[in-house]
């Protein structure tokens, strides 16, 4: 699959969700991608940054904010955009969508440059106006995250991207997010607000918990597209491990959600055929002896499989019940 082909077919677009949890290792990052890979995933994504990290350079910024900056994380996760550039062609090369989330100007720009066919935006800039500008004027689609916005403060900034196929994710940016912090009432709401299908615009679930029931309601809900958070082993020191899965349970994920994609596009239930129901439903039948010109009430009927005879059904029973009987019964035996 392609990300044009997703906007113009029913399936659901199932994200693995790199982030940092290659801890800076370029060969853990490949095995990710291979996980992916394994797990059914149509796209794997990634974080790019510059090597410069995206924050405010630390003279001008009190003290206060300094010591929380994580800053000494971001050098620790950091791949050279060559290296991200080899991921990419074996992305696709093993059939995923790969796409990243630029998180400064510099790495939208090396995004762009090697033609990927995706954005992503994340919550924390969906204020960046310099990133969304750029990203409109590609008029390539992007998906945007919401984790830290109002409704009405998505609505202000997605019309920068109205010339752009979107996937508008709906989420919560805690790490770990906890069943509780979703709603669904509002998911309702949000996906009443945001989707138009006519402007291919679409709404998704991007999740933060660790379960699975989560997720797999979203799409029964209409999410399009679901990103999670892979890792390799849920117990290692990889640093997004908190809001991720393993690759077992990712595929587990995506087995649910493909079945969820059948049920979805089927108009009406599949029903036995009518040979089968007969046999399987019931016809009246005298429930002990009736004989000629005895009223038949209630206490006088029974009902057997299968519905071969006088069919089981509130229309016959009406017509039965108080009726004198034509002729006389042996207990078990059709009317």
């Amino acid at each position: 699959m392609n990300i044009n082909e997703f906007f113009n077919t029913s399936k659901i677009l199932v994200i693995a969700e790199i982030g940092i949890n290659h801890n800076g290792d370029f060969e853990k990052l490949i095995k990710l991608i291979e996980k992916a890979k394994y797990s059914g995933a149509d796209a794997v994504k990634f974080q790019i940054f510059s090597k410069e990290t995206f924050y405010i350079n630390e003279r001008y910024l009190p003290e206060e904010i300094k010591k929380n900056l994580p800053l000494e994380i971001f050098k620790k996760v950091f791949i050279d955009y060559n290296k991200y550039k080899e991921a990419f062609e074996y992305s696709k090369k093993i059939g995923l969508i790969p796409f990243a989330t630029p998180l400064d100007i510099e790495s939208f720009e090396f995004l762009n440059d090697i033609g990927v066919e995706l954005f992503k935006v994340a919550s924390s800039d969906i204020t960046y106006i310099p990133l969304l500008k750029r990203i409109s004027r590609t008029k390539k689609p992007v998906i945007v995250s919401t984790g830290f916005s109002p409704i009405k403060e998505i609505k202000k900034y997605i019309k920068l991207l109205e010339e752009n196929p979107t996937i508008i994710m709906f989420c919560v940016s805690r790490y770990p997010s906890k069943p509780s912090d979703i709603s669904i009432p509002e998911f309702m709401k949000f996906r009443k607000t945001f989707e138009n299908p006519k402007n291919k615009r679409y709404v998704g679930f991007s999740d933060h918990t660790k379960t699975l029931s989560i997720p797999i309601s979203m799409v029964a809900l209409g999410a399009k597209a679901i990103e999670k958070h892979l890792t390799l082993d849920e117990n290692d020191n990889s640093y997004d491990n908190m809001v991720s899965i393993s690759p077992e349970k990712f595929k587990t994920m995506v087995e649910m959600i493909r079945e969820l994609e059948y049920t979805l596009s089927t108009p009406s239930r599949n029903l036995p055929s009518e040979f089968v129901k007969k046999m399987s439903m019931r016809s009246f039948v005298a429930l002990n002896n009736i004989t000629k010109n005895q009223p038949i009430e209630e206490d006088n009927l029974e009902a057997l499989r299968p519905a071969i005879f006088k069919e089981c059904s509130i229309e016959n029973w009406n017509k039965i019940i108080g009726k004198k009987s034509k002729k006389d019964y042996l207990p078990k035996e059709p009317l």
